[in-house]
């Protein structure tokens, strides 16, 4: 049986959309209520993954409280597997709040801002024979943020997982300041990249950052040594690159309610087209299908199965 083992953060998100002023003159305000939803930029692609039929853990640290109870019990009701997901009582499970504008999209802030479980992964407690042996392994740039242990853990397996010739992908989440890459990071993106087999990421607003051409170039640039790149650019759809070829598929025309997870659904989607059989093509179809289905709803966790899935592209063909 196919497995996908996704690596990496797990937290929840309180979804905050902004009022919405019914007048000019803003004296008659609709309060939307929040809602607290599963979130994790890994953990998103995940819970995807499994609404689309596929056998999929999930590897990764939440605290022993309430977000992290709920994030672990979400995951487990959507068909996750979660034995490799460890417990912490020391650590704090992050909550964050995404702010969403008139538009859709939407603004983060986690919190709390110390012992984050999401920046801690002890190496002892993964089944690297498990990895060895899975279809598939997937993580986020996200739990590389910091030198910590979920760094050096995850770099390991993707490690393992290339050597014994499982495929492997990587969703960048670059951290950017003032329009400069953060140097510490640049390095452990390197220091992974030669496992990486499918590097993933936002065309214009990660790509960029990758190298002093235009983000096709720098993209381009990535795609070799057998390595597929793919480029998410919005409304626009997406591109596949893969040792000078280069495949675009276009987005499905949808009411975006929001953007929260867009690109980490889009990963499931990709992954699920390329262990279903399809070509690179298809990956981005099905990428931007997912992702399309996702935003005309609330949350990441608004996804669909694999039946949705077909219904939706018949529905909204290109």
């Amino acid at each position: 049986m196919r497995e996908v083992i996704v690596v990496g953060d797990a937290n929840v998100d309180i979804v905050v959309q902004y009022p919405r002023f019914l007048d000019e003159q803003r004296t008659r305000v609709v309060w939307p209520n929040p809602e607290v939803l599963g979130g994790g930029t890994s953990s998103n692609t995940a819970a995807a993954l499994a609404r689309l039929g596929v056998g999929c853990a999930f590897v990764g640290t939440v605290g022993d409280d309430a977000n992290g109870r709920f994030a672990r019990d979400e995951l487990a009701s959507l068909g996750v597997d979660v034995s490799g997901l460890v417990v912490d009582p020391e650590l704090n499970t992050v909550g964050v709040f995404a702010f969403v504008d008139e538009r859709g999209e939407r603004y983060l802030w986690g919190w709390p801002r110390e012992k984050r479980s999401f920046t801690v992964l002890d190496e002892k407690r993964v089944d690297f024979d498990r990895v060895r042996s899975a279809s598939w392994v997937h993580s986020s740039g996200m739990s590389l943020v910091y030198d910590t242990s979920a760094r050096s853990t995850i770099t390991r397996i993707f490690h393992e997982a290339h050597e014994a010739g499982v495929p492997t992908s990587f969703d960048l989440n670059l951290r950017v300041d003032e329009g400069v890459l953060d140097p510490d990071f640049a390095e452990a993106l390197d220091a992974i990249m030669g496992d990486v087999t499918y590097l993933l990421g936002s065309g214009p607003e990660e790509f960029a950052y990758l190298g002093s051409g235009t983000w096709e170039e720098n993209a381009l640039s990535l795609a070799t040594g057998g390595r597929t790149v793919v480029a998410r650019d919005g409304a626009n759809g997406s591109i596949g690159m893969r040792d000078g070829e280069v495949v675009r598929a276009g987005a499905y025309r949808v009411e975006v309610e929001d953007t929260i997870g867009a690109g980490d659904v889009y990963n499931a989607g990709f992954i699920f087209a390329l262990l279903d059989g399809g070509d690179l093509r298809d990956a981005l179809r099905l990428g931007n299908a997912v992702s399309g289905y996702s935003v005309a709803r609330k949350g990441a966790r608004n996804t669909p199965s694999s039946d949705e899935l077909v219904s939706f592209m018949k529905d909204h063909q290109i």
